[in-house]
Order: structure tokens, then sequence, then C-alpha cells
């Protein structure tokens, strides 16, 4: 994990963001395991007693949501979510290389608050609408939320990632070069 804290191992700050881990992980894993139950019961429903049980599929997808964006926040907590950076084939000064990384990290956060808002001006269109699933009538904002909390917290990570490679451009912090170009 290569996640700076958010404060010394002993401050406030420490504990919220501990907690906060903890909660994404709990998240995962109760909706994980979730998931792979209601799959189980959609295969024994179709298969063996020949129900269709669109409910459970339809479940399965408002589940997914969450899913899916709380492994987005902690990937991004992580610092393991996709990237493709090359730029240190280019750039061997680590002083250089932090400097490409703050533009890059900054520009992630920028996207990352844009795709809040979008977020969030869907979460409101949903509440607004009242929008049900076809079976189950469960409303859609249980699903469409999850993008804009995604997103809050995928920026607030973007912005710590920011914050620690400004450091390391600065000086203030030792520049954290990929492996084999220390």
């Amino acid at each position: 994990m290569n996640q700076l804290p958010l404060s010394q191992k002993n401050g406030v700050l420490f504990s919220i963001e501990q907690g906060m881990v903890r909660a994404q992980r709990v998240i995962l894993i109760v909706a994980s395991a979730f998931i792979t139950l209601l799959v189980f019961g959609a295969v024994l429903m179709r298969y063996i007693f020949k129900y269709p049980g669109m409910e459970v599929e339809e479940l399965a997808t408002l589940v997914a949501f969450w899913l899916y964006f709380t492994g987005a926040i902690h990937g991004t907590y992580e610092r393991t979510h996709i990237k493709t950076e090359l730029i240190h084939l280019v750039v061997k000064k680590p002083r250089a290389y932090a400097l490409v990384k703050s533009v890059a990290s900054l520009i992630t956060f920028i996207l990352a608050v844009v795709m809040a808002y979008w977020g969030y001006t869907f979460m409101m269109w949903g509440i607004a609408k009242w929008g049900r699933s076809p079976v189950l009538q469960l409303p859609l904002v249980y699903a469409q939320s999850s993008i804009f909390f995604g997103a809050v917290f995928m920026a607030f990570y973007f912005l710590v990632e920011f914050v620690d490679n400004v450091r390391q451009t600065l000086g203030m912090a030792p520049v954290a070069m990929p492996p084999g170009m220390e």
C-alpha cells in the first residue's frame, strides 16, 4: 500500500481515516458475499425451480453499484487504481518526475471533482424523479447515489495523492520512483 497517512498515527484524522478504510472493507466484503449468494440463488431458481428470478438480478444490480464504486474508492485510497505510467522512461530526474506526477494527479483530482458534480446532479435528479426498479419497485436513487459518494471519496483520495506529490516536488518528502528507477 502506497498510501501515506493523513496525520500522525495517534491523531484524530488518522482514526477517522482508519474508520473510513474499515467501512470500505466491510462494504466490499458484505456486498461481494451478498452478490455471490444472489447469483447462487438465481442459478437455483432458474435451473432447479424453473423460476426466472428477475428480482434477484435486479437486487444484485443495485448492490453491484455500491460494490463497484466502493472498490474504486478503496483502489484510490491504496493507489492501486488502473493507470498507465510511462513517464519514468522519459523523465529520469526524481524532482522532475515528481513534478509530472503532481500535474497528473492534479488533473485526476479535477476530473474526479467533475465526476462528483455529475454524480450529484444525477443523484438529485433521481431524488426528484424517484424512479423505481421494474420488479421490486426499489428507489433507483439507492444505486445512483453510489456514483456521487464514490466520486467524492475518490476526489478526496486523489487530493491527498496530489498533496503528497507536491510535497515530493518541493523536496519535503522523498520522491517515490518506480521500482528499478531508484
